[in-house]
């Protein structure tokens, strides 16, 4: 599978993920000065349920390296699409990564834009063809940018 391809095929799941990321660290945030307790209160596994939160909490700075990752690759893949991209291609890839487990719905909503299925194809493909060049770059460009990199 093309490297672009997966990248739209997970794009969605990715941006749902980093809200839920932020989200989560948001709301640890906001119930670390709500909670209060003390080690009288009535059972003995208390103790351990807070010293377990409180151990979420200290470790928040993990969220935000998971958020910054995941947001990174998206804002990557989406600033590619905005200006590698033409407005039948951004179309096209958009159905495409808001239905990525089902070829019926995509073609479905591909004919309700007045798209072929051999033409959704044609221009998916030629989509991902861009897109790669920027997420898949082939040795010689790799050695390029390294070459040029120790120049510096």
């Amino acid at each position: 599978m093309k490297e672009s391809k997966f990248q739209i095929l997970h794009w969605k799941k990715w941006k749902a993920t980093s809200y839920l990321l932020k989200k989560t660290k948001k709301d640890l945030e906001n119930t670390t000065q709500a909670i209060s307790y003390s080690n009288e209160l009535p059972g003995g596994s208390h103790s351990t349920i807070f010293e377990k939160y409180n151990k979420l909490i200290e470790n928040k700075k993990i969220y935000d390296k998971h958020i910054q990752m995941y947001d990174t690759v998206i804002d990557f893949l989406e600033k590619a699409i905005a200006e590698l991209l033409n407005k039948k291609q951004k179309e096209v890839i958009m159905i495409y990564a808001n239905y990525p487990r089902s070829n019926s719905d995509r073609l479905n909503e591909a004919s309700k834009l007045g798209y072929s299925q051999a033409t959704f194809y044609r221009i998916a493909d030629e989509s991902f063809d861009i897109l790669d060049t920027v997420f898949d770059p082939k040795k010689e460009d790799v050695q390029k940018i390294i070459e040029a990199e120790k120049k510096l």
